[in-house]
């Protein structure tokens, strides 16, 4: 047959018998990676990993192609038996190649068969035939392993294979001391000894030889020689198995002479008295194959392997997650890694039968102990006896013991090998309880891993046609490898379809899961298998809590949307924890995987009755508004009045002691919030309409904070619901949480939009009532006067923007409220900076503006003494001062970020910028103006991200980057465009000046706003 010979020089035999060296140290390289592995994949990477160090050049993936090119070449020359071609030895994977020939055909793999036959033999009391196994083993040797061979690889495997050679030796020498062969060894070990002068069994050999033959002295020098080599070179004292013989030599211990039977005597260690026809069964390996298109888990497999291979005793690695994420691939791959190091076996079983059932451990350990020789009619009838015999047979044995599927420590426990050599991985969705070395909790792939399974499933050509949509379907399929690889089989299996017509197709939540599917194997029904295990309880929370459209929901959250007690609630989340339905990756956190999530929302809309999914929905919206009322009473200065008059509520809503909670609450909410406010207005429940209102209107207290872009969709949904099943004071409220939204949404055209629902508040609540009629209209209209003012001013019309200004200067003066009023002059006076037709001197406004900080600095209102400062720092800019500007709004910067105001930062920002370049400092305008931009853009504003835009454009002028300034001032333009004529804004959405005024730069020039 074909043989592959690495114990030394490598060489390819070709099936007539002729040896050659197939190449360069390169493709011998290659050859000695797949000949260790034969009849396994070994991928690009690896290849790579023993051809180079720590840097593989780029053109790395090309050079193994081209040596295994060079291989197959040589192959198909030297050898001519005919038949199939001789380089079809090396077949080609998805990622790798593989060696097809069988570990008899590569030396150093039946050398390591040879070993592992030696010990059985050794262990059923027959040393003479384990002693012929062992020179078999050794003979084949033919000078170092892999000569010749450079790279980190070829050494790690050639001091591997010396260490077996060297354990080879030792045991064959201490074989034949136990058949009797005393005196005739003492040169053999003498000349081992040379080669391996630290190996301290090879000092014991020696002197039990001299001892046995009678030279007690010369055994008791060769322990002192010993002990001085070992001091010496290694500086370390002999070990205690050496001590204990010398100990037993110099007390003449009569059992150290202990003769051999006389068969024993009588039978030679000579290799051709081995029997011919070996009855032994072979070690078992019944691992299944590695999945070819297995992708990344790189850290995985290397803790894997080192926790089953660092010579640790009862090695135990588990693996868990949920269900079609990897986790039998996973385990595979780092089985047929580590397979090397058990040289007795492995063996494998699924622990859950076709129909999802938990299999017997009695029925899996009759695989087992057929698989390990013994006969049916020998197997103990009890579970604890088969355990017993079990564990006996591998008790002098190293054998590696994959369970797969594994459903609970009960299950597992009576499959788990008693030997210290031994090591067992194990897979299961989840399996707390059970000791391990290593437990890996297996999560999604990464996305560029995610994108990469996509490409060896339907082609990598799909990869460079539409990179962005196969990005959005791995996305789509929530990175889990089942998803992943059903949605690469449906477009392996119809070239004709896009990546986008299917990333459409699985966009659309009710067809998601139904698309993904692989055969007879669905997504969907591996969620059932899970979920069908959950108690009643369990389940009905599992779908109840997927109905609103929670980004993430804390204990308390979950216990207002299922009506239980916390503690309940807690138990209950655990348990789909523990069930791996629901995902927890910080402390008294939960959330659903995307593609659970949607399978959830799929059992709730057939289990759970409409008015059931109305009053999840319902609770839900109580909850976060109970949220959203603590935030704003822990937080703003109004927070009495604006919180008086709200929808009750039924939650006590989450805990929020102080400012700082508040801000973190509402900014882990914000995607919850817009998701269950959307569907509060889509369910026709006026309790939960109502309740969303009040959500989105006090939201906008926290502008600075967060992007309130994303709740424009929910914000304009809510309208139409308000109108149809609420009507009156919560219909004109909707319109002026829509108004508020739309103000600071991405798009130019929802400006318009916004002063068109802003109107609609005027006309709902007519223009001035006194607080005495409800302190809550009274505040909508104050603070739509407001809005529609800084509305007109970013449309470029100052008349209007004054003329809103000043109505809510005197609705807040009736209020008798001097800090309300300080607030409204404060817009007032920011208009009146902004124009270059003002009517107060620049001076005047500063003085003004000095004026209010102290107001605001008494009542500790952060918020609008960061606008007043700003506003100051604005009329120093325009009046000329631009170092004491500059040096203002860098005040209001350090105030703007130590609050937490994100928007205000930015805004400070592109302001510092013209202040900087004004003076000079063009380096620091650069730097302002980016700063600005890359916080502007998550807000969504467009006039915030325009004036950032024009400041970094004008700045790199200054700088002479021209190319760059020109793009930043392009998208500037195009900006102010759409503010001065938004895009599908009818004539009648607009009302007050024409849009198109100018703004005039601290160095005299003007640009459209």
């Amino acid at each position: 047959m074909t043989r592959i010979r690495l114990l030394g020089p490598v060489q390819f035999v070709s099936a007539q018998g002729t040896a050659s060296r197939p190449g360069a140290p390169g493709p011998q390289t290659v050859l000695a990676a797949l000949a260790l592995r034969a009849g396994s994949l070994v991928t690009v990477d690896e290849l790579i990993d023993r051809l180079y160090h720590d840097d593989p050049p780029s053109s790395a993936r090309r050079v193994v192609v081209n040596y295994v090119h060079r291989l197959r070449t040589h192959i198909d020359r030297v050898d001519t038996d005919g038949g199939a071609r001789p380089s079809s030895l090396i077949g080609t994977t998805a990622d790798g190649y593989v060696l097809r020939l069988p570990e008899e055909g590569v030396d150093a793999l039946r050398f390591g068969l040879l070993t592992a036959r030696a010990r059985r033999r050794a262990r059923d009391g027959d040393p003479s035939a384990a002693v012929a196994c062992l020179e078999e083993a050794l003979g084949m040797w033919r000078g170092p392993a892999l000569a010749g061979l450079p790279g980190p690889g070829a050494e790690d495997q050639r001091r591997a294979l010396t260490e077996q050679r060297a354990s080879a030796m030792e045991h064959r020498l201490e074989l034949l001391l136990e058949c009797g062969h005393s005196a005739e060894l003492v040169p053999d070990i003498l000349r081992a000894l040379e080669t391996y002068p630290y190996r301290e069994r090879l000092h014991g050999a020696l002197m039990l030889a001299l001892y046995r033959s009678g030279r007690g002295a010369e055994a008791l020098l060769a322990y002192d020689h010993a002990r001085r080599v070992l001091a010496d070179e290694l500086g370390i004292d002999a070990g205690p198995a050496l001590r204990a013989l010398h100990a037993a030599i110099l007390a003449e211990d009569r059992a150290l002479l202990a003769a051999p039977s006389a068969a024993d005597e009588e039978a030679p260690a000579r290799a051709d008295l081995v029997p011919a026809g070996d009855q032994d069964p072979p070690p078992p390996a019944q691992l299944p194959p590695m999945p070819c298109d297995f992708t990344g888990r790189h850290d995985q497999i290397a803790a894997l392997v080192s926790a089953l291979t660092g010579g640790g005793e009862h090695a135990a690695a588990v693996i868990t997650g949920m269900g079609g994420v990897g986790k039998t691939a996973l385990a595979l791959r780092t089985a047929h890694a580590v397979a090397g190091s058990y040289p007795d076996g492995q063996l494998y079983a699924n622990l859950r039968g076709p129909d999802g059932t938990p299999c017997d451990p009695a029925g899996i350990l009759t695989s087992f102990l057929t698989a390990l020789g013994i006969g049916h009619e020998r197997f103990p009838a009890s579970l604890v006896d088969r355990t017993a015999l079990f564990r006996t047979l591998l008790s002098q044995r190293a054998v590696l013991v994959v369970l797969d599927n594994a459903t609970s420590v009960a299950q597992v426990e009576p499959l788990l090998p008693g030997a210290a050599r031994c090591a067992v991985l194990i897979t299961a969705r989840a399996l707390a309880a059970m000791p391990a070395t290593l437990t890996v909790p297996l999560v999604g792939l990464g996305p560029d891993d995610a994108v990469e399974l996509i490409g060896k499933v339907a082609g990598m050509r799909r990869l460079a046609e539409e990179p962005d949509a196969v990005a959005a379907l791995a996305a789509t399929c929530g990175h889990l490898p089942l998803a992943l690889r059903a949605a690469g089989a449906r477009l392996a299996t119809r070239p004709a379809w896009t990546v986008a017509a299917l990333l459409a197709r699985v966009s659309d939540q009710a067809r998601l899961l139904g698309e993904l599917r692989v055969g007879e194997l669905t997504v969907e029904a591996v969620f059932e298998l899970s979920a069908s295990q959950l108690a009643p309880r369990q389940a009905r929370a599992f779908t109840a809590l997927s109905v609103p459209h929670f980004a993430e929901f804390d204990v308390r959250g979950a216990a207002a949307v299922l009506g239980l007690p916390e503690r309940e609630t807690e138990a209950v989340l655990e348990a789909l924890v523990d069930a791996v339905l629901l995902e927890t990756h910080t402390p008294g956190r939960y959330h659903f995987h995307d593609l659970v999530g949607a399978y959830a929302r799929a059992k709730a809309q057939a289990e759970l009755t409409e008015g059931e999914r109305r009053e999840v929905v319902r609770r839900a919206a109580d909850y976060l508004c109970a949220g959203v009322v603590a935030a704003v009473r822990a937080s703003q200065p109004l927070a009495g009045p604006l919180t008086a008059e709200i929808h009750p509520r039924r939650s006590a809503g989450p805990e929020v002691a102080d400012a700082h909670e508040a801000m973190v609450w509402i900014r882990r909410a914000m995607p919850t919030v817009a998701a269950v406010v959307e569907q509060a207005a889509a369910c026709g429940d006026p309790d939960a309409v109502a309740l969303a209102v009040d959500i989105v209107t006090l939201v906008p207290c926290f502008e600075e904070i967060v992007p309130l872009g994303q709740l424009a969709q929910a914000a304009t949904a809510l309208v139409p619901a308000a109108l149809a099943h609420c009507g009156g004071a919560i219909a004109g409220t909707a319109h002026y949480a829509a108004g508020v939204i739309l103000k600071t949404h991405s798009s130019p055209a929802s400006l318009y939009r916004s002063r068109a629902h802003l109107l609609k508040v005027l006309e709902s609540f007519e223009d001035a009532p006194a607080p005495g009629d409800g302190y809550r209209p009274f505040l909508l209209v104050l603070f739509t006067l407001a809005m529609l003012a800084e509305l007109e001013l970013q449309f470029g019309n100052f008349a209007a923007a004054r003329g809103f200004a000043e109505r809510s200067v005197a609705l807040a003066a009736v209020s008798g409220d001097r800090e309300l009023v300080a607030r409204r002059r404060t817009v007032l006076l920011r208009i009146e900076a902004e124009d270059p037709d003002r009517r107060m001197a620049l001076d005047r406004i500063a003085s003004r503006c000095r004026e209010l900080t102290g107001v605001f600095t008494r009542s500790e209102d952060e918020k609008w003494l960061i606008r007043v400062l700003m506003t100051e720092a604005d009329s120093l800019l325009r009046n000329g001062s631009h170092a004491a500007a500059a040096r203002q709004y860098r005040r209001v910067l350090e105030r703007a970020r130590d609050s937490g105001h994100a928007r205000n930062e930015a805004e400070c920002l592109f302001r510092l910028s013209e202040a900087l370049l004004a003076t000079g400092d063009t380096g620091g305008a650069v730097g302002a103006a980016r700063e600005a931009l890359a916080g502007a853009q998550p807000t969504g504003e467009p006039l915030l991200m325009a004036r950032s835009h024009e400041a970094l454009g004008r700045a790199l002028r200054a700088v002479r980057e021209d190319s760059a300034a020109d793009d930043h001032l392009a998208q500037a333009e195009e900006l102010y465009q759409g503010l001065r004529r938004p895009a599908g804004a009818g004539a009648d959405t607009v009302t007050g000046s024409r849009p198109g005024a100018v703004r005039q730069h601290p160095d005299g020039t003007r640009s459209p706003r």
